[in-house]
């Protein structure tokens, strides 16, 4: 039995849950300031929707928080090679323009429960609540747009998520289209280097 399995409960987060909580902090400013502050917006306007699991034996205490809404890979956007790539993860049962993912936009984890795999059992924890045959839309990806940095590309690369783009530059042209051919040749000869990176986790692997 996970951590989570054995000492929490899982709530969507509220107003009312974050004024009686202790403060969440992760150590993250931007991912702090989040949750504390515009979660619930998001929730409201339905652009996301953000979950918490909380300590039962202490439910002030917030363990972790994650945000989940609609997505998908847009297959004919992609250059042919990752085009045929994309299509033989999924084997070419049905060649569709797109296919349907949940957003994993935020995750974070409480501080003082860091470095103690949380993080990889609310990815397992997400995987698994949208492969549930109760699960009521069609979901075959989970899609993170990932910061940039080592050790948080590790962190996902170690829970079964690739990225999209083998290269930055060709992520940044999927991204970001060029406006014409000399911005093309520009932006390949001076690549900027990307703030977050697009992955993802073919679901039906995680059955």
């Amino acid at each position: 039995m996970t951590f989570l399995e054995e000492n929490c409960i899982l709530e969507v987060l509220t107003d009312n849950i974050l004024s009686e909580s202790y403060p969440f902090v992760c150590g993250d400013d931007d991912m702090d300031d989040f949750f504390q502050n515009e979660a619930i917006a998001y929730t409201q306007y339905k652009m996301g929707k953000t979950y918490c699991f909380k300590m039962r034996e202490d439910v002030k205490q917030i363990v972790a928080c994650f945000t989940v809404s609609n997505d998908s890979i847009r297959i004919y956007d992609l250059p042919n090679s990752r085009k045929n790539a994309m299509w033989g993860i999924t084997h070419r049962e049905k060649m569709l323009t797109r296919y349907p993912g949940v957003l994993i936009g935020r995750l974070a984890v409480a501080s003082k429960f860091s470095n103690k795999g949380i993080g990889s059992e609310v990815l397992d924890f997400i995987k698994i609540w949208f492969l549930n045959d109760e699960n009521k839309t069609g979901c075959r990806f989970a899609i993170v747009d990932a910061k940039n940095e080592p050790n948080i590309l590790h962190f996902y690369k170690r829970n079964s998520f690739k990225t999209l783009f083998p290269h930055e530059i060709d992520e940044d042209l999927y991204t970001k289209p060029p406006k014409d051919e000399n911005e093309r040749s520009e932006r390949k000869t001076n690549p900027r280097k990307l703030y977050t990176r697009l992955m993802f986790c073919d679901l039906l692997d995680e059955e």
